[in-house]
């Protein structure tokens, strides 16, 4: 085991905007920061991955932040990083490709709903009504209900403000409700 730099004299290179910074926290964290998201992702490429996520978010962190154990100010990091992913691949597994069912499958859904639509009359509205928005709108819509997203998730995945988000999803949600209505259908 070489001779590290103290985690003073680390942050002292952060705070300067020192790119050997980031060289040194790799030499005397990079391993134990891997074997703590390898601990929860069992991927070595997605650990490698959540760790260079984590030290770009130390590079910007620091400054302002100036903590006092950087051993655990960068784990923590790293860890919440990995939880983060691991929960974000769960859910986009949740349901498999191979098992959506696609809406031209939806023939044997049943026939008595309350409002007289079918299912499967439903299904097609929404389909119309989504594909007639624009793309954007439409990807919120369906990475909020479908993909399960949080508004923080959608912002920062398409570039835009979490207030962005949460105003498209509620207007679409809105004017989707509306085009039901319209179509005799209330949900």
């Amino acid at each position: 085991m070489g001779n590290f730099m103290s985690d003073k004299e680390l942050v002292l290179l952060f705070d300067r905007r020192d790119e050997a910074a980031i060289a040194e926290l790799e030499r005397k964290y990079g391993a134990r920061c891997r074997g703590i998201a390898m601990g929860l992702l069992k991927n070595q490429a997605d650990a490698d991955e959540c760790v260079n996520d984590a030290f770009l978010k130390v590079w910007n962190s620091i400054p302002p932040a100036a903590p006092e154990k950087l051993s655990a100010y960068v784990e923590n990091i790293v860890r919440n990083k990995a939880i983060d992913r691991y929960r974000r691949e769960r859910r986009e597994k949740r349901i498999p490709p191979e098992n959506i069912v696609a809406i031209d499958d939806l023939e044997e859904l049943p026939e008595n709903e309350p409002d007289g639509a079918s299912a499967r009359e439903i299904v097609d509205l929404i389909a119309e009504y989504l594909n007639g928005i624009d793309r954007k709108k439409r990807l919120i819509f369906i990475g909020r209900y479908y993909r399960e997203r949080s508004m923080s998730e959608l912002a920062s995945e398409l570039g835009v403000p979490e207030g962005t988000v949460m105003s498209s999803v509620h207007r679409t949600k809105k004017g989707l409700v509306e085009f039901l209505k319209k179509r005799g259908v209330s949900i």
